[in-house]
């Protein structure tokens, strides 16, 4: 999930939204946490 971006395509892998958008954090880029 390093080079992830804000594509949503794990929104289109997981419609059950499992995934947690979080914003970045001291700069290390956007940080997805799983439930």
């Amino acid at each position: 999930f390093t080079n992830c971006v804000h594509c949503k395509t794990c929104d289109i892998r997981d419609p059950y939204g499992i995934i947690n958008w979080v914003p970045p954090e001291g700069g290390g880029g956007p940080r997805y946490k799983l439930m």
